[in-house]
């Protein structure tokens, strides 16, 4: 059964009709609910968004809430360190994992295929970089790709867009 994880900027777009992507965040909810998709949360996202608005201003029964726990922290690490040995950065007395690597850590660990994104900048190229290297095979649809149910079935194929030829 086909499972998705919504990502920090998922739930803020879902919340905030005023922003760009909100109607492709709600479509791909609206989707999810009527064909019985689960939608993860992990409680690391839910921590960012409750900084600048309470959690519980989503409608929770329709998410389930994913813990983020010792087996998590260790595939984060090992992300961490196959990311950092990409950049051949030197070592960081304090190293610190970034939520995002948390949140596709969480999903691969829980081999859930998807994580449902407005953010093309920092997750989405994580997991791109990860999927090159052959670490994960875990998918991110994009918002900005719009809304297509089909894309949950097959969510590394585009959409191709052909231009009217007149």
């Amino acid at each position: 059964m086909l499972e998705v994880s919504l990502d920090t900027s998922f739930l803020i777009s879902f919340a905030d009709p005023s922003r760009t992507h909100h109607s492709v965040a709600v479509d791909y909810f609206r989707h999810c609910v009527a064909q019985r998709i689960p939608m993860w949360i992990s409680t690391v996202a839910a921590g960012e968004f409750e900084v600048k608005q309470p959690i519980s201003d989503l409608p929770l029964q329709n998410f389930r809430i994913q813990p983020y726990n010792l087996p998590h922290a260790i595939r984060a690490a090992a992300l961490f360190r196959e990311v950092r040995g990409e950049r051949g950065a030197a070592e960081d007395p304090r190293p610190i994992i970034i939520n995002d690597l948390k949140i596709i850590a969480q999903a691969v660990e829980e081999k859930i295929p998807l994580i449902i994104t407005e953010d093309k900048n920092t997750l989405t190229r994580l997991v791109s970089r990860l999927r090159r290297k052959n670490v994960i095979s875990l998918d991110v649809l994009l918002f900005a790709e719009g809304f297509a149910s089909r894309r949950l079935e097959t969510p590394a194929q585009t959409e191709l867009r052909l231009s009217d030829q007149r």
